[in-house]
């Protein structure tokens, strides 16, 4: 017989051992159920290749939890009561918080798998929030700055443009507008997630080097700033690369950037 004391409310009816890593799979599970309910089919449409690296990586991370990683105190009941009721709502947004409550739980399982797939999680909620208000507001001044930026590159190929707000005017009297579509805030997010996801994919045993996501973002800003001098200076390729054929490259690459970053192991110095 075992001499371990077990925490009195740690234990379901039956005998069965309620631990921190299965709160956390059911309320991840529910708030997953609930953002696709609340979306609707139509309002889901296909998976974000961000969302199902972050998927695969939470959940690798919460399979190889010890399932005994901490006695369930009544902090770990609160948080996942606060993330059912979050579910409760008929509302999509309230699958950020709910996302957010699983990230709590899993952070609180402790160790790298813990603390990782707490920030996946984290980072998802955020993703949930991605077409609120507050994004519109936020997304402002970050046009603008890029607007500006473009003017600056398309100044040195000797281009002569006037950035005003998101809006870039050029000499042969044709405009070009940044928009979110366009913009580095359209890659930047998911190439950091799904960085941060795929070397834990990788490499499940090691902490997550920031230097990967820094690395991943550093070439999304090359390649994007790239893209819109290129759509700023010609019609033909603001027509190509704004419309949805450019989506492509676009995709290849974003793919590319993320095995670049987060597969080839860095030499330690």
């Amino acid at each position: 017989m075992s001499d371990v004391a077990r925490s009195p409310g740690a234990s379901a009816a039956g005998g069965g051992e309620v631990t921190r890593p299965l709160l956390l799979a059911c309320a991840a599970l529910a708030a997953a159920a609930h953002y696709a309910l609340a979306a609707g089919v139509a309002g889901v449409g296909a998976p974000d290749p961000m969302v199902v690296l972050a998927a695969l990586a939470i959940g690798a991370d919460v399979r190889r939890l010890p399932p005994d990683a901490g006695d369930v105190a009544p902090l770990d009941w609160l948080i996942f009561a606060a993330a059912l009721l979050a579910c409760m709502t008929p509302f999509r947004i309230a699958a950020a918080p709910a996302l957010l409550c699983a990230g709590a739980l899993a952070w609180r399982c402790g160790g790298v798998r813990g603390r990782s797939a707490g920030v996946l999680l984290a980072a998802l909620a955020g993703w949930a929030t991605k077409d609120g208000a507050w994004a519109e507001l936020a997304s402002a001044p970050v046009l603008a700055a890029e607007a500006r930026f473009t003017q600056f590159l398309l100044g040195l190929g000797g281009v002569a443009a006037e950035a005003s707000g998101n809006r870039i005017a050029l000499a042969d009297g044709h405009s070009f507008v940044v928009l979110r579509g366009c913009s580095l805030l359209s890659l930047a997010y998911p190439c950091a997630v799904g960085t941060y996801a795929l070397s834990r994919l990788a490499r499940p045993a090691e902490v997550v080097g920031w230097r990967r996501v820094a690395a991943a973002l550093g070439l999304v800003l090359v390649v994007n700033s790239a893209r819109l001098v290129a759509m700023a200076a010609s019609p033909d390729a603001y027509a190509y690369l704004h419309a949805e054929s450019g989506a492509l490259p676009v995709q290849v690459a974003w793919a590319a950037i993320l095995i670049l970053a987060a597969l080839p192991r860095w030499r330690r110095r």
